[in-house]
């Protein structure tokens, strides 16, 4: 339904190219939760912004297709892909506070998308704004308010309740949940899953905190260097991790039933991403790099139910 063809996409700085993701393709399926995880840095974002045709200058996309029910978004005019988005696909930014605009009222700016690119009068505008605030827990009365008046966890409902105005077939969501305590954290992960069935969507998730993917997606992705190094089913991701970067991620998460005698880490530090990558891109920070990791890139290969890219496979 949607699907993620060999996309390259990078940010152009003068004489510096730095190759942000690194031909990445994907597949989600109607009503899948796909997780995407990485570290900071790793190009999720980019990944996301050139999947919607929202990565601005310096950031262009050099190649690849992004196709939603056989249409590739990255070939459409500006005022197509208009029409395509909120309906087709949408997606809830990393920072609520920051996406949503301090002098407008909540009304407004969930308005606003309906009434210029979609054709509502604003009665009915308000009306489609009322009932997808009920959806996420907001009473009606909310719609007069300006964000500053909201806490944290109700202004990221409001940013969800705006992806799902015209009930999209794919939410995009990008660490939707990072800036809040872990309280509210959890009952909008909760409300996320509850919407999910409801109104039969699906997400892609990406987050830096591969834990919250565990519970929540049906497949993940595991990211390094602007690339894909695992994909596969999120519990048998869990379970028996191949890629030593996933492997590395998984140990680090601290466990609430062991003594923590220290934390464990990744060594080293993620890979300059405007430089030429020889070889295996995570052989630096890899206890078990051997010789071929330095010459030859690894590329993916279908191991054990999962994709994989990794010489001791």
């Amino acid at each position: 339904m949607f699907e993620v063809v060999k996309l390259n996409a990078g940010y152009q700085f003068r004489n510096r190219f730095v190759h942000a993701v690194r031909n990445v393709s994907f597949k989600v399926e109607d009503e899948d939760f796909f997780g995407v995880a990485g570290e900071s840095g790793c190009g999720k974002t980019t990944l996301m912004l050139a999947s919607l045709g929202l990565l601005k200058r310096p950031g262009k996309v050099i190649s690849g297709q992004v196709l939603l029910d056989g249409t590739d978004l990255l070939s459409l005019k500006v005022s197509d892909l208009k029409q395509i988005r909120w309906k087709k696909i949408s997606l809830v930014t990393q920072s609520s506070m920051n996406s949503l605009n301090p002098v407008m009222k909540i009304k407004d700016q969930m308005a606003d998308v309906l009434v210029k690119n979609h054709g509502f009068s604003k009665n009915d505008a308000y009306e489609l704004v009322k009932e997808k605030l009920k959806l996420v827990g907001i009473t009606p009365d909310r719609m007069e308010s300006y964000p500053h008046q909201l806490s944290g966890g109700m202004r990221q409902r409001v940013v969800i309740a705006m992806a799902l105005l015209l009930s999209p077939k794919v939410i995009f969501m990008d660490e939707p949940t990072t800036a809040l305590d872990v309280v509210v954290q959890r009952s909008i992960l909760q409300q996320i899953e509850e919407l999910k069935k409801k109104e039969h969507f699906s997400i892609v998730f990406i987050t830096h905190d591969i834990s919250l993917l565990f519970e929540l997606a049906t497949k993940i992705a595991i990211m390094y260097a602007g690339e894909f190094v695992e994909l596969g089913e999120a519990k048998s991701v869990y379970s028996q991790p191949l890629h030593p970067y996933t492997k590395g991620l998984i140990e680090a998460l601290p466990s609430i039933s062991k003594d923590l005698d220290k934390y464990k880490s990744i060594p080293g530090r993620p890979l300059d991403l405007a430089l030429k990558i020889e070889g295996c891109p995570f052989r630096d920070r890899c206890s078990y790099a051997f010789e071929r990791c330095e010459v030859e890139k690894p590329e993916l290969r279908f191991v054990d139910g999962r994709w994989v890219a990794c010489h001791l496979y």
